[in-house]
């Protein structure tokens, strides 16, 4: 009888760690209004993406590949750089960074290209952000 349950209690431990790995490798989505960019440099407020200089707003959240919160003074020149997604608030500041990880910056590279085929002069292809 304590074999059996010995079993039991190995299959459940077992099974509980499958069930999180799974969990833990769900894909993280972003806001439709999320732009793509390339980090080039930051100097806590100020973050260069592609050619331009843009302030981070008041209340401004960077999260990491991992996406953990990621404080200002915390950013290291050589772990925070590349491909981002950005969501400026409605004052043209900075609001949002994502690191991305490799997979998400292919996706996004993907996503950019669709777009641009889809509508060379317009930013989104979406009614509301034209």
């Amino acid at each position: 009888m304590n074999k059996k349950r010995a079993l039991k209690c190995i299959l459940m431990i077992g099974l509980v760690f499958v069930i999180s790995n799974g969990y833990a490798q769900v894909a993280r989505s972003f806001p439709v209004d999320s732009r793509f960019g390339k980090l080039k440099s930051h100097s806590y407020p100020e973050f260069k993406i592609d050619k331009v200089t843009l302030i981070m707003g008041a209340g401004g959240q960077i999260r990491d590949r991992h996406n953990l919160l990621v404080m200002p003074p915390m950013l290291t020149k050589k772990d925070h750089k590349g491909y981002i997604r950005y969501q400026m608030d409605n004052m043209g500041l900075l609001h949002r960074v994502w690191f991305l990880t490799p997979e998400e910056t292919q996706l996004a590279q993907e996503e950019e290209k669709l777009l641009k085929k889809q509508n060379p002069q317009k930013k989104f292809s979406i009614p509301f952000f034209q």
